[in-house]
């Protein structure tokens, strides 16, 4: 078992890549707090402040919100808003925009396919 602190500082830059943005200006930063020997398995805290971008996952994403607002946006157009307490999964081969309306904090666990 490897306990997680809570109040470690969230500090590693985090950012949207620059030719991924469609609005604004995120910031984002991230705290890994484990990640598996292999590289495949990985979990943290990612804060960033408002924007949007496109995504495209490679991998799967569980997710649970504990600040902010935004949404997660379907490439076929389709929005799901998020906030606190919302938690989901984004899976692997998944593409469409991530929106941060107010900045936002969330939980990640990232696995491989």
């Amino acid at each position: 078992m490897r306990r997680i602190d809570p109040s470690a500082p969230v500090t590693e830059p985090a950012s949207p890549p620059a030719d991924r943005l469609t609005a604004g200006q995120p910031i984002g930063t991230a705290r890994t707090d484990y990640e598996s020997p292999d590289g495949r398995f990985s979990a943290g805290v990612w804060t960033c402040t408002p924007g949007r971008w496109r995504i495209a996952y490679d991998e799967n994403e569980y997710c649970r919100i504990l600040s902010g607002k935004g949404a997660v946006i379907d490439a076929d157009g389709s929005v799901q808003a998020i906030g606190p307490g919302d938690e989901f999964v984004i899976p692997a081969g998944f593409k469409g925009e991530w929106l941060v309306e107010e900045t936002m904090t969330k939980t990640w666990v990232i696995a491989l396919p």
